[in-house]
């Protein structure tokens, strides 16, 4: 049996950070404003904490109604039935008194791994307990790809063992980064504010391409300035004289390599069988060619050695997040690829056990290929690590006429949550 209290967000917050679950802290009843915290504890017989959860209880104004929702909780494990059973119905009960009408949980934990049937099936235990599974999400995306970082390792045998593991295309990407001039920067708590504007100019081009959606400036300064102990903002700046200097000498490599291949198909002692050989070899050269003077042009004209792409990184106990990206037309236009590396490299160094990239794939139709993320999964699958299905959003129902009203034809969560 376990023992469940009302604590404030601070102390609910100290178990989720042990853990790495941010927005299960104070930090993040800081940031979501528009919603009141109720946090609690879970204790087993031994007065040993085994569970937390902060309530989030969005007001549906001019009522005593609300609607709660525990971003990624709780935090707890899953596998424990008698936890979670127990915690269910002590949260049906604070549900009733403060009028709760429905509460949407997400929690951060293993569904599928690589899509393989699950070990344990969390889904069917929540089901049992009355929690109705949403088509679609919410909030929360409800995949993930995930890299495990051995902390017990040598810090240096650990980014070797990491950086092997790559594609051998995303090795190569990673050093030939570095050879055409992109740096990193990375933010302190004294220029976040700066770097917080920088990375959301870039996401204005990343939307303006891929269609994404996004928030106000306001909304990611909020965000960064909450979680600033944690919250850490990269930027990649382009070295167009470097570039071009490399793309330069490449050019010349290839002329060189054309030159080649013609003279020994003009050779009188090549034979044809060989020439038969040479030519789709030399297509290809021209190609490349071709490819690298137009991406030459284009460095010449970036002189103002500009921002290409931005990440927010969170590290949090032994987890860390690359929370949000946005990328430059520019990065594309000079075939150049966004990369994890450093992230992952300061996560090895910090003492973190897994790195987790971020949603991929939205599973809304049978042929993964199909899906609208494939293309980001597949550049996700490069480094090596698992990609990973979490349980995805469930609805615990309290009220059920209120329900259909405020959420089924009204959407007044949703519609609150994203105009705020």
């Amino acid at each position: 049996m376990y023992l469940f209290e009302q604590v404030s967000a601070e102390e609910a917050g100290k178990f989720a950070k042990e853990k790495g679950i941010f927005s299960q802290t104070e930090n993040w009843a800081h940031f979501r404003t528009l919603f009141r915290p109720s946090a609690f504890l879970g204790k087993d017989e031994s007065g040993k904490i085994v569970l937390s959860c902060i309530l989030f209880r969005l007001p549906i104004y001019g009522t005593p109604w609300s609607i709660g929702y525990a971003t990624r909780g709780f935090v707890c494990d899953f596998t424990n039935k008698q936890l979670v059973t127990e915690f269910t119905a002590y949260l049906k009960a604070f549900m009733k008194r403060k009028h709760v009408i429905y509460a949407i949980i997400d929690p951060w934990c293993d569904y599928k791994i690589d899509f393989q049937d699950p070990q344990y099936d969390v889904c069917a235990l929540l089901t049992r307990l009355g929690y109705e599974r949403t088509e679609g999400r919410i909030m929360q995306p409800a995949t993930n790809y995930r890299l495990h970082i051995d902390a017990s390792r040598d810090i240096e045998e650990e980014r070797k063992r990491i950086f092997d593991g790559f594609a051998v295309k995303l090795q190569n990407d990673i050093r030939i980064s570095a050879e055409r001039g992109v740096t990193v920067e990375k933010s302190t708590k004294e220029n976040l504010d700066e770097f917080v504007s920088i990375f959301y100019r870039l996401l204005l081009e990343t939307d303006a391409k891929k269609g994404f959606g996004h928030r106000n400036l306001e909304y990611y300064q909020k965000f960064a300035r909450s979680l600033s102990d944690y919250v850490t903002i990269y930027l990649y700046k382009y070295n167009s004289k470097v570039d071009i200097a490399y793309t330069e000498k490449v050019l010349q490599e290839v002329r060189d390599q054309i030159q080649r291949y013609d003279d020994e198909i003009a050779d009188p002692q090549t034979t044809d069988k060989k020439r038969e050989r040479l030519a789709p070899k030399r297509k290809e050269a021209v190609k490349q060619l071709e490819a690298t003077e137009k991406r030459l042009q284009v460095s010449k004209q970036l002189t103002d050695d500009p921002y290409i792409s931005a990440s927010f990184y969170i590290k949090m106990g032994n987890k860390a997040y690359n929370f949000y990206g946005a990328n430059a037309k520019a990065l594309r236009d000079l075939r150049l690829t966004a990369n994890y590396w450093d992230m992952i490299r300061d996560s090895i160094d910090g003492n973190v056990t897994t790195f987790n990239m971020g949603g991929t794939l939205k599973l809304n139709t049978e042929d993964i290929k199909k899906d609208s993320m494939y293309d980001l999964y597949l550049y996700k699958k490069q480094y090596g690590g698992e990609f990973v299905q979490m349980p995805g959003e469930f609805f615990l129902i309290r009220d059920r006429k209120k329900y259909e009203f405020f959420h089924k034809k009204l959407n007044y969560f949703r519609r609150m949550v994203y105009h705020f």
